[in-house]
């Protein structure tokens, strides 16, 4: 019996029947084909857009110990991938097979997923990932860094108040108290002292009734060494000092 070869889908027909969608007013998507095992992004890249798969399939990867990696999910036409909220990627997305994927600009995530049940979901269990690399990752920074931990406690903070429309150096809730500092992994005496040694350093001030003054980002930046938080809804620092209230 003879055997006939199967013909692998081109690439560029997706591309040409497929049309760009449009995720908000005027946000436009570009169309891009990747190979088998052409990676979307990797981890650590900064998240630059958004990826819908239009055809093929995307397998999602996350970094484990000795460094290996595994698998955590798949992607299949309609899905995104690239979804969170942090600036840089927590894994890494591969093409498995030839797929092609609308590219849509990181700024219209909101959008995207806004009346999407299923990029929704996709997008609480990226946050969930994203939150837990983060805490895993944090715990070895803060034996390392306790004072870049705070730091980048504080900026989050005042990232947070800027999308807001906030003053972003002006910190008005109590940060010296035991919520925060179990947060932090902290005990509340050594979080006092770090705060102290911040000020004696001139990169914050006290700001009565109970806040503070961010007087110097860009040192806090530097002090903060990479460190970040994610703004997961499960455990945002500002969902934190509810309690500290």
């Amino acid at each position: 019996m003879a055997l006939t070869a199967t013909a692998r889908p081109d690439p560029r027909t997706a591309i040409a029947s497929a049309k760009p969608i449009t995720a908000g007013s005027g946000v436009r998507s570009a169309l891009k084909a990747f190979a088998p095992t052409e990676r979307l992004f990797s981890l650590g890249d900064p998240k630059t857009e958004l990826y819908l798969v239009e055809s093929g399939v995307v397998a999602v990867y996350e970094p484990r110990s000795e460094g290996h990696q595994a698998i955590i999910e798949f992607a299949f036409p309609g899905d995104s991938v690239g979804l969170g909220f942090l600036q840089t990627h927590t894994c890494t997305a591969r093409a498995s097979v030839e797929t092609v994927a609308h590219c849509v600009p990181l700024s219209a995530q909101d959008r995207l997923v806004a009346d999407d049940p299923r990029a929704q979901a996709r997008l609480a269990d990226a946050i969930e990932r994203e939150f837990e690399f983060l805490r895993r990752s944090s715990v070895k920074f803060s034996r390392e860094n306790p004072l870049g931990r705070v730091v980048a406690f504080l900026l989050t903070l005042s990232r947070e108040n800027e999308q807001e429309g906030r003053d972003p150096t002006l910190l008005v809730q109590p940060l010296h108290c035991g919520v925060v500092a179990d947060f932090l992994a902290l005990s509340i005496d050594r979080l006092g002292s770090l705060l102290v040694e911040l000020e004696r350093r001139g990169v914050i001030a006290p700001c009565p009734p109970q806040g503070l003054r961010l007087t110097n980002i860009a040192a806090l930046e530097r002090l903060a060494g990479g460190a970040q938080f994610a703004a997961a809804p499960q455990s945002r620092p500002r969902d934190v000092l509810k309690f500290a209230t």
